[in-house]
């Protein structure tokens, strides 16, 4: 654990400003360069349970495959990508929210006020979320910014 938790700092240091313009707009993992580390985005959305998808059930938006559990997830999500799709292209919202990128862990996430955030690992998910609000405002204004560099 501690030494996931520096791993993350690490991340979080090399990653913060001069790394932005590299970063793509869609976190697509270091191993196998899948949305969302090849998890199923929409069943976060029925059921709240996380589950991997089938790589044989997939779909492309905003420069990114996306992998599905079914054909029926598959057609909900491209209904309204930008609805389920994670915020801040699937990187951590808390470091995000200290204007940085970081991978994430799948199983750390939240739904709050109709969108999807994922975080690094449970435990930076209560530290995100103890001042949430907050966070995601400040996360808000150093998003675009990070887009706007590419």
């Amino acid at each position: 654990m501690w030494r996931r938790a520096f791993i993350g700092l690490c991340l979080l240091c090399m990653l913060s400003k001069g790394a932005l313009a590299a970063a793509p707009e869609v976190n697509l993992g270091y191993f196998n360069k899948l949305a969302v580390n090849d998890y199923d985005v929409m069943t976060y959305w029925k059921g709240g349970k996380p589950k991997e998808g089938n790589t044989e059930i997939t779909a492309s938006y905003n420069g990114a495959t996306w992998v599905f559990v079914s054909e029926e997830n598959r057609a909900l999500f491209l209904e309204s990508p930008g609805k389920y799709a994670p915020q801040y292209g699937g990187y951590c919202a808390y470091a995000a929210s200290r204007n940085a990128v970081s991978d994430v862990d799948p199983l750390a996430w939240r739904i709050w006020k109709d969108k999807l955030y994922l975080n690094y690992s449970p435990r930076v998910r209560r530290q995100w979320a103890s001042d949430i609000d907050q966070n995601i405002e400040k996360a808000n204004g150093f998003w675009p910014k990070l887009l706007e560099n590419e």
